[in-house]
Parts: C-alpha cells; structure tokens; sequence
C-alpha cells in the first residue's frame, strides 16, 4: 500500500509540466537579481541557480554572457525610456505631461538605476545604454521646457541637465526613499527649475 502511494506521488510530479524559461524570463530574472543584489548576481552560475534551471538553458537563449547582458540592457531602455516617455506623452497633454512624469520618475525601481549604472561601469554595452538613456531623458526634458516654459533652446538644455543631475545623484544619496519623498523633492526641485 506504501508503494502504490509513492507512485501515485511520482506519477503526479511527472504528469506536470516543466516549466521552460523563454529568453524574456531570463531578462526578467537578470533584472531582478540585479536590482536586488547588484552586478555580481549576473553570473551564469548565479542566474542558472536562481532559475533551477541548466547552463543549456540559458545557452539556448543567449549566445555568451555579454549577450545576456546587453539583452538586459535593450530591454530597460525599451521599457523604461522609450516605453515610459510614449506612455506620458500619449497619457498627459500640456503641463500635465510634467506631473505624469513626476509620478514616474518617484515611482520608478530605483535600485534598478543604481545598478545598472555600477554594471555600466564594467560593462561597455550597458554603459552604452545608460549613456543613450541620460541622453533621451535630458531631450526629453528639454523638450518639456521649451514647449511648457517657451524657454530658449540654451536655458533649456541647462535645467534638463540640472534636473537630470538631481534625480540620478539623489538615487545614490537616498538609496531607500519611498516614492511620497521622491515627489517631495521633485516638487522642491521644480520650484526652482520649472519657473520662468
């Protein structure tokens, strides 16, 4: 009778379906452990343990790990750049866009920044994409202040930097700040650079 328990058990366990890790699942899990344990959680061995899974696995879907690595990248910056910068401009109009970009900005995995731009500091493809990321968000900001504030396109430019070097150096400074702080300080950070 214990036998036949047992195998029922082994027969159920066999009957379920493995579960396979799509190569967007990897880049899931690598954001993931990145954003929790920094760089040094994406080696292979770290990723493939994480997932149960066998270095083949992870084979199948990246041909080394620098592949993995700038999928990573492409995959953030298509998210969260070029994704969150549509989305505002299709959700917000008008000054409305600079709040709905405010909210973001609070909201976003700050950890995931900060960790990115360590990784970026050893990996040439992903300081790549923080580079081109820096860039679109100042455009970005640019464009805000010129359309918002009718201001030059030279002032423009001088504040979108400012305020880019605000909210890239107070995720180091203020590495576990919640969101409610994030807009508190956006809101400081606005009285002075969001004036005509």
């Amino acid at each position: 009778m214990v036998w036949k328990t047992q195998s029922r058990i082994d027969e159920r366990q066999m009957a379920k379906p493995k579960v396979r890790l799509g190569r967007e699942d990897w880049v899931e899990l690598g954001l993931s452990l990145l954003a929790k344990h920094g760089p040094e959680a994406l080696t292979i061995e770290r990723l493939t343990d994480a997932a149960k899974k066998t270095r083949g696995s992870f084979y199948h879907h990246f041909e080394d790990h620098q592949a993995f690595l700038a999928a990573i990248g492409a995959h953030w910056f298509e998210r969260e750049i070029e994704g969150k910068i549509a989305e505002i401009d299709k959700l917000a109009v008008g000054g409305k866009r600079r709040e709905a970009l405010a909210r973001h900005a609070a909201g976003i995995d700050h950890a995931l920044e900060r960790e990115l731009r360590r990784l970026a500091a050893k990996e040439p493809a992903i300081a790549e994409i923080v580079a081109r990321s820096d860039e679109m968000r100042i455009a970005y900001l640019v464009r805000l202040f010129r359309s918002e504030l009718g201001l030059d396109s030279a002032e423009a430019l001088a504040r979108a930097r400012v305020q880019h070097c605000y909210f890239v150096g107070a995720q180091m400074i203020f590495p576990d700040a919640e969101p409610r702080f994030w807009l508190r300080l956006q809101k400081t950070m606005g009285a002075a650079l969001w004036r005509k």
